[in-house]
């Protein structure tokens, strides 16, 4: 219990502290006045309202998403190193979104991403059954090598963007808060919310499905239907989360392999401290993104990325993976 409450309170005073920082220097006693006053002709209180409250509230949504996508895929297929960006799926989303600017297509960045991901999904799943690799670790590889592979088709595309919007595309696919949208931030984040709560609901099947088949035939679990809605919770938050943030790497490995040996597998427990903890860890990295060399604002992904390698090499050192 007590492990809740701390949690809770890093997560409202991160919040607190969030909104605090940057060129202008927010305290409590100003926040609370512009709250309160809702002066809406006043550029202190737009900075609050309209980048500093959203901004955070997108870090948040986000950290979360991509934390709990990381522990369903890494229940699904068993296997730690599982999350949106090693299977490929963030790659996949950015590449929809990409071809969409240059084609100039009539639909959304959402149903791009999403469009993409399931193509994705399914190239993974026909590449592992015909290279006859287990699921666990064939996901894994297969996504990993489509992962070079939409990277790399990701470089060639821009090279067809417009010289004015490439600077923005390039960013975006570095992972980033700076374009968000107000109005974008809290419909997402509603999705969002909604699709852990459900994956939340589903936390005791989840329980059993990490046993084995066997296991959950016996004990009245459809693995095939719980794997199946899962997943589709986890396009939809992946889809969400690269349309707010652009790709954003490693989260949902480092967040739930930090969250599972502090609170175990316990499904339920697991997801909402990695949900909660996630939140933290982007908007922290978000924070430093943004101030440590203001004016100018580092990509998300450099700080993940540099977390995310060092915590492959003490997994390989854990784990005693030869190679």
């Amino acid at each position: 219990m007590k492990k809740y409450y701390f949690l809770i309170f890093l997560l409202i005073a991160n919040f607190i502290f969030s909104i605090m920082l940057g060129k202008h220097f927010f305290s409590i006693p100003k926040i609370i006045s512009l709250l309160v006053n809702r002066d809406t002709n006043n550029v202190e209180y737009k900075i609050l309202t309209q980048i500093r409250i959203p901004r955070t509230v997108a870090t948040y949504i986000v950290g979360a998403g991509l934390a709990v996508a990381g522990c369903v895929l890494q229940s699904i297929f068993l296997n730690p190193l599982c999350e949106s960006y090693t299977l490929g799926i963030s790659s996949a989303a950015a590449l929809g979104v990409v071809l969409g600017l240059i084609l100039k297509l009539p639909i959304g960045k959402f149903l791009m991403s999403t469009i993409s991901i399931i193509i994705a999904f399914s190239a993974i799943y026909l590449l592992t059954l015909i290279f006859h690799k287990t699921i666990d670790i064939g996901f894994v590889l297969t996504g990993i090598v489509l992962n070079y592979l939409f990277s790399g088709l990701i470089v060639m595309l821009t090279l067809f963007i417009e010289p004015y919007r490439l600077h923005y595309v390039l960013l975006w696919l570095l992972g980033g808060f700076s374009g968000i949208d107000t109005k974008e931030v809290y419909l997402c984040s509603l999705i969002i919310a909604m699709c852990i709560v459900i994956i939340l609901i589903y936390s005791d099947q989840l329980d059993i499905l990490v046993l084995g088949k066997e296991k959950s035939i016996s004990l009245g679990v459809d693995e095939i239907k719980l794997k199946k809605i899962l997943l589709t919770l986890v396009i939809l938050i992946s889809t969400f989360c690269i349309s707010l943030s652009g790709v954003i790497m490693f989260v949902g490995i480092i967040v739930p392999n930090m969250m599972k040996t502090f609170v175990g597998l316990k499904h339920n427990r697991w997801i909402l401290f990695s949900a909660i903890t996630g939140a933290v860890f982007v908007s922290i990295a978000d924070n430093l993104s943004r101030n440590i060399l203001y004016p100018i604002e580092i990509p998300i992904s450099v700080f993940t990325g540099i977390l995310g390698s060092v915590f492959f090499i003490f997994y390989i050192k854990k784990s005693k993976i030869t190679l």
